[in-house]
């Protein structure tokens, strides 16, 4: 039997658990779920609960908990540090990045980065990690940052075992045994600037490419991903 999967940040209350929101919406009003249905809801924070819903409110499902499972935390191994990028493609390479299950996702503001950000789209970006997550059957939701500059960047950076570069004119290609933690930055359309790209090398980024062909932002950064989630 195929148990339908849902999420919710809401509160263990007793052996109840209440599913929410637009998780709420689609258990209605697209799966059609009733009273007595079983499901699972997972929190994205290491657990996943098995239960019954109890009821159905206007505006919350309310479901008895019959048994769960819980996961420790994992430690931080894949960051991804890709450029901002217009919606539609940053939508794209965020829903790919937690489906491959990245640990952080931290979005990077290059000179050459010709788009804007709003807290909107972090909203946005963390409904899409949740819909990816109950898609790969994990249970840690993968961590989405606001934008930040160069220097933050090289600044988490120095907690990483392993820095990567993504750059075409590199002349090692991706594929080594990495140490981990490891953080992978992608510059933006057209590339970072030289001096950019400097400063990273300068603070202990290897440059390496994923293969001969130029590949768009989002593209190179999930394709970077898989390799180091394989």
């Amino acid at each position: 039997m195929n148990i339908r999967r849902f999420f919710s940040g809401n509160p263990v209350k007793g052996a109840t658990i209440a599913v929410s929101g637009d998780e709420y919406h689609h258990l209605t009003h697209v799966n059609r779920a009733k009273c007595g249905d079983q499901i699972e809801v997972i929190d994205g924070r290491g657990s996943l609960f098995v239960g019954e819903i109890r009821e159905l409110k206007p505006d919350e499902a309310v479901v008895d908990i019959k048994g769960n499972e819980t996961q420790d935390k994992p430690p931080v191994r894949v960051i991804v540090a890709p450029s901002l990028l217009k919606q539609r493609p940053m939508n794209l390479m965020i829903e790919k990045l937690t489906e491959i299950g990245v640990d952080e996702i931290r979005p990077v503001m290059f000179r050459r980065t010709d788009e804007t950000y709003s807290p909107s789209r972090l909203k946005k970006w963390a409904r899409i990690a949740i819909q990816s997550l109950k898609v790969n059957k994990g249970l840690w939701l993968t961590h989405i940052f606001p934008p930040v500059g160069i220097d933050e960047i090289i600044a988490v950076s120095q907690a990483a075992k392993t820095r990567i570069l993504l750059d075409i004119h590199a002349e090692k290609k991706a594929g080594d045994s990495w140490q981990m933690p490891v953080i992978a930055v992608i510059g933006p359309p057209g590339g970072m600037e030289s001096e950019e790209q400097e400063q990273f090398v300068s603070n202990g980024f290897i440059p390496y490419k994923i293969n001969d062909y130029v590949l768009k932002t989002e593209t190179a950064a999930i394709s970077i991903a898989a390799i180091l989630r394989a």
